[in-house]
């Protein structure tokens, strides 16, 4: 197997340490020691911490249009018909792999500042995608957004980040939490699918 080359090394790292530490408790040291690289390499491939957040952002949003793009011209029905085995073929596993990130985006985008919180920018991108492949139709974009952000995106990712912790916490085997999970995600997001034409 190949050894992944310096940048993405450096990525990969950055990903575990802000997780662990937060993005502001980490230092570009740890980062550096743990993507066994010289701290200057990490400065030639990135300005600062904020870049290399910043671009793990960007893969990440574009993995997750990747996803979109295959389900952007699925109406409602369709998309309510397919989501249970899309959740668990497709965004489980894309969850799972980005976990530690999705943990960082959370966290980073609580925080109370005056910039746009980053996890948005996830969900500005899919709605705008499926708003240009709905051109000519009624589409509320408002609505979908609020719908997809509150009835989807956050409760499935914070489903990929405390399934651990919750299964431990409340005795429950993670076959029937997945279970129990599906069903109430096709009860809620897949309601509002539909419920809509």
């Amino acid at each position: 197997m190949n050894k992944p080359n310096a940048r993405e090394r450096i990525l990969q790292a950055a990903v575990k340490i802000f997780a662990e530490k937060s993005f502001e408790g980490s230092r570009i040291e740890e980062i550096a020691s743990a993507a066994d690289v010289p701290k200057s390499l990490i400065y030639y491939h990135f300005k600062n911490k904020d870049a290399i957040l910043e671009a793990l952002t960007k893969n990440f949003v574009d993995e997750y249009m990747n996803i979109i793009n295959s389900t952007s011209s699925e109406t409602h029905k369709e998309k309510a018909k397919n989501l249970p085995n899309r959740m668990k073929d497709v965004y489980y596993e894309f969850g799972q792999k980005n976990a530690d990130l999705v943990r960082v985006i959370f966290i980073d985008s609580l925080k109370k500042t005056k910039k746009q919180p980053i996890i948005f920018k996830v969900i500005e991108a899919m709605i705008n995608k499926e708003s240009e492949n709905n051109l000519g139709e009624s589409y509320d974009v408002q609505e979908r957004r609020i719908a997809e952000f509150f009835t989807s995106f956050l409760p499935n990712y914070a489903y990929i980040c405390f399934a651990d912790s919750w299964t431990k916490y409340f005795d429950i085997d993670r076959r029937q939490f997945d279970k129990l999970y599906l069903k109430v995600y096709q009860e809620t997001h897949g309601a509002y699918h539909k419920n809509h034409k």
